[in-house]
Parts: structure tokens; C-alpha cells; sequence
């Protein structure tokens, strides 16, 4: 495995956090059934520790499987917790505390170009959600100028998205200052608190936001700016080691998206106890949004989305400037689901 000094110091700092997240290091036991995902366990279900990064909608298909017993059905039995932030979600992974990660492809490009052996096996938000919000009294670029930005963590899909809108602001990234909060919820939490001036928000986020005075100043979501927001990461080891299970893992997803958007009433429950929103019109807006919209059927990893990313990030993260992303990617297991028509169709 390719290794970084830095690489290494940031998985030992994040061990102790997340130790209590999945138990000692290592993969699924051995001996997991063989066949199809979707056919039913003959024998006891796979354990698989499984990690999200933030509490975002672009986390709903793991969180639906999980509660709707999808991933029983297919023989996991998955141990689904909350690492909040990308960064240390992505040090849990390749520190073994847990099998999967799901966060974004620009800290999967990131822990890539750092010596790390990851590997991005689908994609749910190929397309920018975010929009940059400001205060109601903001009445153009300049008042950007010299003010700090709030974005969730330094590499991460939010940064990216807070880079573009920048630019497209016609604004230099050096007009402003950029501070990393640590997770999308302490980003809006930093901004309701007035402790930044502006920084990237989407739904249900916004919903606050907009209540708070903060209002949008630049759409990159109604653009469809091409992005990696969300992805199922895992180490290259575990994807050759635990084919099998990471394939009935994929499968669950799929199955989750499937049944997501055939039945709205019984998703937005299982999106308010994600997203921890009891205003229903924001989780109805964000259901619309994000499955109704976003979500593909088969969330297809493919070089396009992934090279555009590459290169936003790349402004800030010049170690990626170089990166082959088709080196990052792996769609056989999407393409696998899909020739077996696990979503229908």
C-alpha cells in the first residue's frame, strides 16, 4: 500500500475517536454465502461496519436500507454509524475501524493522492446540490471580498462547491478566507451563529438558513454542475478480499433507491429520523430534490464527473492535479446489479 508521513499522523490522530465505531480492525468474517445478493441468507448474516460522514439526504439509501431490513434481506447485518465529517469518516476507513465509508469523492481523490488504497464503487449525487448562501443584507460580490467562508472540511465536496461559486461570483479564491468547520452540520451551525459571513448550504440546511435572514447568491445545484457528492468508498483490499459482500451491499442500495421513489410517504420518516427535521415541508422539499431528482436508479461511477471534480479540486489541492481518477473509480459492481436488473427494468 502506498503510504504519506501525513496520511498516516491523521489515522492515528482519528483512531481513538472512532474506536468506539466498530469494534477492532478487519474485515466481514469469512464464509459469507455465495450467489446472488438478492437471494435469501442460508446462513448467518455478514457483519460489515459501515460509516457516514455527514448527516446529509445524500446519505438516505444506506440509512433507508438499514432501517427497512434491505441489507437483512441480503444476508448483511450492518452496523451503519455516524463519523461526523468526511475526514474523519475517510481516516476510519483506512484505519480498519470500519468496511465501507460513505462521503465524497473529493476526499476519496484526496486520500488517493495521500497514499491510501481507496476505491469509489457508486456515486448518488452526480450533480452539484449546493448553493452558496449569504445574509440578507449581502448585495454583491464585493461584499465577499476579504469576509471568510464557511465550508464543512478542507478537500470535501462543500469546499469545492464553495470554490466554484467564488469564481463564478467572478471573485479570485484569494479574495476571501476559507475555514473549515469540521461537518455540514457545524457549518450551518457557524453561519446561523454569525461566526462566518457565508458558506455553502443545501436542502434541508437551507430551509434554516432562509428562516435565519441568509438568502442564495449563487445556485450551482439549478446549474447541474457535474460533482462526486456522495459515494460508497472502500479500501481496494476489502473490495478484492469481500467481493461478495460488498456486491450484496451495492445490491441493497440500489433496491433502497428503487423503493425510495415508489413510495414518498414512507421515506419521509425514515428522512426525518436521518436528518433529525421535523418540518415537513422541508423534508417534502428535499425528498422532491434529492430522490425524486438526483438519485439514479443505479448510482454509476464513470470518469466524466469524476475528472471535473479532479480539476475544481485540484485549486486547492495541487497533489491531485496529476490523478488518473479512473484509478479511484470501480463500476463493475454497479454494472454487475445492473445486468442482473436488481432495480428493475
Amino acid at each position: 500500500m502506498r503510504s504519506s508521513p501525513a496520511l498516516r499522523a491523521l489515522v492515528i490522530a482519528i483512531a481513538m475517536v472512532v474506536a468506539a465505531c466498530g469494534g477492532g480492525a478487519g474485515g466481514p468474517a469469512a464464509g459469507t454465502a455465495s450467489g446472488a445478493a438478492g437471494a435469501a441468507a442460508t446462513s448467518a448474516p455478514v457483519k460489515v461496519r459501515v460509516a457516514y460522514g455527514n448527516v446529509t439526504p445524500a446519505n438516505l439509501a444506506p440509512f433507508y436500507a438499514n432501517e427497512k431490513g434491505i441489507f437483512l434481506k441480503n444476508g448483511l447485518d450492518v452496523d451503519l454509524s455516524l463519523i461526523d465529517g468526511g475526514g474523519k469518516a475517510m481516516a476510519a476507513l483506512l484505519g480498519g475501524s470500519v468496511d465501507i465509508a460513505q462521503l465524497g469523492g473529493t476526499e476519496a481523490m484526496s486520500a488517493f493522492a495521500g497514499g491510501g488504497e481507496v476505491e469509489a464503487v457508486t456515486l448518488f449525487v452526480p450533480v452539484s446540490p449546493w448553493v452558496l448562501m449569504a445574509p440578507g443584507s449581502y448585495t454583491g460580490p464585493n461584499d465577499l471580498k476579504g469576509k471568510t467562508i464557511g465550508v464543512a472540511s478542507k478537500g470535501g465536496s462543500s469546499e469545492a462547491a464553495a470554490n466554484q461559486a467564488i469564481e463564478k461570483l467572478g471573485l479570485k479564491l484569494t479574495d476571501v478566507s476559507i475555514l473549515s468547520t469540521g461537518s455540514v452540520a457545524n457549518l450551518t451551525a457557524a453561519m446561523l451563529a454569525n461566526q462566518v459571513y457565508a458558506g455553502p448550504g443545501h436542502p434541508p440546511d437551507t430551509a434554516a438558513l432562509v428562516k435565519a435572514g441568509y438568502k442564495v447568491i449563487m445556485d450551482l445545484a439549478s446549474q447541474k454542475v457535474p460533482a462526486v457528492e456522495n459515494c460508497t468508498i472502500v479500501t481496494r483490499k476489502f473490495a478484492t478480499e469481500h467481493k461478495d459482500v460488498l456486491q450484496k451491499y451495492v445490491d441493497s442500495l440500489i433496491q433502497a433507491i428503487v423503493a425510495m421513489k415508489k413510495d414518498k410517504p414512507g421515506t419521509l420518516p425514515v428522512m426525518q429520523k436521518l436528518l433529525n427535521v421535523t418540518d415537513q415541508d422541508a423534508l417534502s422539499q428535499t425528498y422532491d430534490y434529492y430522490v425524486s431528482q438526483i438519485f439514479p436508479i443505479y448510482p454509476e461511477v464513470t470518469p466524466d464527473a469524476w475528472t471535473y471534480s479532479r480539476d475544481e479540486l485540484a485549486k486547492t489541492n495541487a497533489s491531485v492535479k496529476s490523478l488518473d481518477v479512473t484509478k479511484v473509480i470501480d463500476n463493475s459492481f454497479v454494472k454487475n446489479a445492473q445486468d442482473r436488473k436488481v432495480g428493475g427494468g
